[in-house]
């Protein structure tokens, strides 16, 4: 059976969905993160990705720390996706303020040129123009590559 969500104990306070959700979005493509109560001093994070592939990336992270304070991953092998997580006008974006919607395409158009980058190696080159000054007062343009 593949794993989709991991647990992530001991999260800050402070530390809000989207710095869970940020911290995370480099494992894989996230379908849905939701915060819970833990004790006093932390909260618990249940993050849900779209394969199982994302949740063995995140499970590889380690002295991971969100918000400045350390926490654990563990796969989440009970946990079970709230009926929100598969209401269709929630995954369409229903509820999102413009500001994650845009975070959101931001964050895939990044994922896109880095791998982008990495897949086709491209190699950039500039040109710049630099005043040369002679020993007999007379100035120059030289092009360096």
């Amino acid at each position: 059976m593949s794993i989709r969500t991991v647990k992530v104990s001991n999260v800050s306070l402070s530390a809000s969905e989207q710095h869970v959700e940020g911290y995370f979005s480099f494992s894989g493509e996230i379908e849905y993160v939701e915060m819970r109560s833990g004790d006093e001093s932390s909260k618990i994070a249940y993050v849900t990705f779209k394969d199982s592939q994302g949740a063995d990336n995140a499970l590889l992270l380690s002295d991971a720390k969100i918000d400045g304070q350390s926490v654990v991953i563990a796969a989440a092998t009970d946990y079970q996706l709230p009926p929100a997580a598969s209401d269709p006008q929630e995954s369409a974006g229903g509820s999102r303020s413009a500001l994650q919607k845009t975070v959101g395409v931001f964050k895939k158009t990044a994922k896109k040129t880095r791998d982008f980058g990495l897949k086709h190696r491209p190699e950039f080159t500039f040109e710049a123009k630099v005043p040369i000054f002679g020993g007999n007062g007379n100035v120059g343009v030289e092009t360096k590559v």
